[in-house]
């Protein structure tokens, strides 16, 4: 069997850490409990069908934070495997992973504080919220291919500065005791980066769909559905609210696309898909209006607006990677022209060309289209001219000339390198000593990133172990040593025992954490669950009852309460 780490293409590898399971707390085990347990109580009813067999089939128990070496071994039967990271990773990063079929989990767990809904990635949310739905074969194979589309869609470079500022907030949010004015100043600068975002770039209208579908979707009928999407599936809060009359249920197209969303607050509208089958033909229609579907002027523009490496694709079977400085159409003519500058490659069906190495000495030059009398500007790569000095005629006003060099044979797929390079248009002149070019008669499809994985550098694995190591205390370490104990009894203790140790416990509470609610509730679930209802679980459940009030329901206790049956 191939292990996930055997499965990550060689570059996205640097991101891939270590679960070192010892470092969770029994706080940490115990704030998987207390909203696993509930989920799973309320979600049997309103989720999807798969989600109840998918938690146990992908190797989620709702008693213990998941080991991800045994998720792996269980996805593998589903065509799938996990990964540990540590928080986020960057957004292309995350879609190459699904698009090999690989759930890249962060390690880390969301604090006591944070029980509800955190806007950092964890464990919870990736684990049991994505991972469930995968045994499902038609969700399982939208995920995958949202994923390959994902990769290929072209970012923006305020979509990065988008990212590094919810990164902060997020990150800020989840961290116990930031300071509010933290919170504020990360706040504004997400709200500043939103608002110098000009247009919805590929990448976020491919997004906005994974978000309105994988994280937050709906299947069934608007007045009749079902939860699937991973941050509902992983929401106290949200998995409950959602089903609000305040909260729009809208049917599923394409058109969800064009609905931005606000990963720090809950979603006001939810869109329904008739079916899992309907994601796919969403993500269809999607896709064909993005650049690596489409080709042709607009596909070279995106390509070189977003900055990013990217994989020319033209019509005679060639493949340019690189990153594009300057696209766009020559003026009066049918010609496209490309300025690829730093590192770039040639590739045909998806694999690098061994007998041209990647060039990073000189610009690359591309022009496509036809010449004016109509005639493909493919079949320049016929013409062997030697040393000779060449002008050619592209349309009304432009005129390609300069000197031949040398002629490359790339799978008969001529490249050429020229000097004293020349393009004349009305809009000005284009020099420069050295190049290397290529013709095309069309620019069948623009797709960011290589399309080649071995263009890229090879990684190797992070010797970083997530959750790292914490120093707490000595009072916190105490209440951790309190869980430890609390979690042994429950799972190993015989009832007499665990009453005995229970007592203790709570003395210990009443004495030195007067306001720690979320042991009491373990206490009580277990007393409750055993059957031990007596002066302990009515002095327990009193003080949760006045530790609500005291926090003014901001605390999921009084959820909790009614899944012990104290409504």
């Amino acid at each position: 069997m191939t292990s996930a780490i055997e499965r990550v293409p060689p570059h996205l590898r640097r991101y891939v850490v270590e679960q070192d399971y010892g470092q969770y707390t029994g706080i940490d085990q115990a704030v998987w409990r207390f909203v696993l347990l509930q989920m799973y109580d309320k979600l049997q009813v309103t989720a999807h069908a798969a989600y109840r067999k998918g938690l146990g089939d992908t190797g989620i128990s709702v008693e213990r934070i998941p080991s991800l070496a045994e998720m792996d071994a269980c996805l593998s039967r589903f065509g799938w495997g996990a990964v540990a990271v540590n928080g986020f990773i960057p957004p292309r990063a995350f879609t190459e992973f699904q698009a090999v079929g690989l759930l890249p989990i962060c390690a880390e767990i969301r604090t006591a504080q944070h029980l509800v809904y955190t806007p950092a990635p964890d464990i919870i949310h990736e684990a049991a919220g994505h991972a469930p739905l995968i045994v499902d074969p038609q969700f399982s194979s939208y995920l995958k291919r949202i994923g390959e589309v994902g990769a290929r869609a072209f970012r923006s470079p305020e979509d990065d500065a988008v990212y590094d500022a919810i990164f902060q907030l997020s990150e800020i949010k989840e961290r116990p005791g930031a300071a509010p004015d933290a919170i504020q100043g990360a706040e504004h600068r997400f709200a500043q980066a939103k608002q110098r975002v000009r247009r919805a770039s590929e990448a976020a209208r491919v997004s906005r769909l994974y978000w309105w579908t994988a994280e937050y979707g709906l299947v069934g009928k608007v007045d009749d559905y079902k939860l699937y999407g991973a941050g509902l599936l992983s929401s106290l809060g949200e998995s409950h609210s959602c089903h609000h009359p305040s909260v729009q249920k809208l049917p599923l197209s394409v058109a969800c696309a064009d609905m931005d969303y606000d990963i720090t607050h809950a979603q006001p509208q939810l869109f329904v898909a008739a079916d899992f089958d309907q994601l796919g033909d969403v993500l269809d229609e999607l896709a064909g209006t993005l650049s690596f579907r489409t080709g042709g002027a607009r596909a070279l523009s995106e390509a070189a607006q977003s900055e990013e490496l990217c994989t020319l694709s033209l019509d005679t079977g060639l493949e340019l990677i690189g990153h594009v400085s300057s696209g766009s159409a020559v003026g009066g003519t049918n010609v496209l022209f490309a300025r690829l500058c730093g590192r770039y490659a040639f590739a045909r069906q998806g694999r690098l060309l061994p007998e041209l190495s990647p060039g990073d000495s000189k610009e690359c030059w591309a022009l496509i289209g036809s010449r004016g009398d109509g005639t493909s500007l493919a079949l320049l790569n016929e013409w062997r001219p030697g040393d000779a000095t060449f002008e050619w005629v592209l349309g009304e006003g432009a005129v390609f000339s300069g000197r031949h060099a040398r002629r490359h044979d790339a799978s008969a797929q001529p490249v050429f390198e020229g000097r004293e390079l020349c393009l004349r248009t009305p809009a000005g002149v284009v020099q420069v000593p050295n190049a290397t070019f290529v013709f095309g008669g069309a620019l069948l499809g623009a797709g960011a990133g290589a399309a080649d994985p071995n263009y890229y550098a090879r990684t190797e694995p992070s010797a970083e172990r997530v959750p790292q190591p914490r120093v707490y205390p000595a009072h916190e370490a105490r209440m951790i040593e309190l869980y430890a104990r609390a979690l042994s009894a429950h799972r190993s203790a015989s009832s007499t025992e665990m009453l005995e140790l229970f007592h203790d416990i709570h003395g210990v509470l009443d004495q030195q954490y007067p306001q720690d609610w979320l042991l009491r509730w373990n206490l009580l679930e277990s007393l409750v669950k055993r059957g031990l209802r007596g002066d302990l679980a009515d002095a327990l459940r009193s003080e949760l009852t006045r530790l609500e009030r005291e926090f003014h329901g901001e605390q999921p206790i009084a959820s909790g309460l009614r899944y012990l049956g104290f409504g």
